[in-house]
Parts: structure tokens; sequence; C-alpha cells
């Protein structure tokens, strides 16, 4: 049987396979392009108020949003301290995207948070004619004070998942890893 055998050696093309290994060694540039990536891709997903999936957040209960003092028409927003947190980091070949708050999690995936019975001194002012007023005050502004016990209650929080990527982004995340390979 007769047969043929070729040989292919090209310093060159060895040379760029082992230029992307060692670039896939050390991936850190990369990662760090991706994290900036999920922080404008989550910065626009809060702007939108959905999910990865572009499915909008469970809006407000009513009686959350009568007592919510400002950015009324934000879901997951008061102050902005969840949105702000979200950070990235880099543990060796591994991109971490996150936030450190505690109640990142259960805004995310939902859950019941259990309120303990508490008792506290409640603040009131009364008018000239003694009568107690219904709204509540500060203490320095008020004139009435009464101990009040408020019973144990539960919350139900839904799930309002804002952490994660879209199709679109694992594409733009894809396009930025061969983007990477392609330069090397």
């Amino acid at each position: 049987m007769a047969g043929i055998t070729l040989e292919y050696q090209s310093e060159t093309a060895l040379a760029a396979i082992s230029q992307a290994l060692a670039f896939l060694a050390e991936p850190a540039t990369m990662l760090r392009d991706m994290g900036e990536y999920l922080l404008i891709a989550h910065d626009q997903r809060w702007a939108t108020q959905t999910s990865p999936g572009g499915v909008p957040w469970a809006p407000l209960s009513p009686a959350y949003l009568k007592r919510k003092r400002k950015n009324k028409d934000k879901i997951l927003q008061l102050d902005g301290y969840l949105k702000n947190t979200l950070r990235y980091q880099l543990a060796g070949n591994e991109l971490l995207f996150g936030s450190n708050r505690v109640y990142a999690a259960i805004q995310h995936f939902g859950g019941t948070v259990d309120m303990p019975a508490r008792s506290q001194e409640a603040y009131f002012k009364r008018d000239r004619s003694g009568n107690v007023g219904q709204r509540f005050t500060k203490k320095a502004q008020s004139n009435f004070a009464q101990r009040v016990t408020i019973g144990a209650y539960t919350i139900e929080i839904p799930a309002r998942p804002w952490l994660g990527t879209s199709t679109s982004d694992d594409s733009e995340l894809l396009n930025i890893a061969m983007r990477y390979l392609q330069e090397r």
C-alpha cells in the first residue's frame, strides 16, 4: 500500500498558537473589558427596569409606593445604593460580578422577610384645642409622645431579576473574547 506523509512546519503558526495560549493563561485585560461591558449593560438594565431577558420588573406595592419618599418612578432604587454597588473583580482567571449588599439576593430572587415585633416612642403634634394629629413628627417638633407596639409581620418581596446577561450581552462578551484572540 502506497502512502504519503505530509508534515507541516510553520514557525509563524506555532508562534501565533503559543501567543494565544499564553494570553489565555493570563486573560486579565480581556476580563477587565468584559467587566466594564457588564457595568454598562447593567446600567442600561436599571434604566429600563427589566430583567436580563427583557421582562419588566414587578411593580412596587401600592403600600410601599405610598410611603416611598423619593424616586417613586424607579423600582429597586430609593437612594441608588444597590445600583451603585455593582462591581467586577478579577480572581485569578475568573471574572466575578455583582453587589456586596446583603439585600441584593432577595431583590433579585424575591422572598419573604420576617419582621419581629417592636416597641418604640412615636411623636405627634397636638394642636391648640388638645387634639393629637394623625401624622408622625420629629421628636424636636412634637409636643406629644406615645409608646406604640407593632406586632410581628411578614413582607413578601417579588423576584426582580436584575443581575445576569441577555443573549445580546452573551454575544458581545463573546465578541470581546474573539477580538482579543484575533489580536493575539
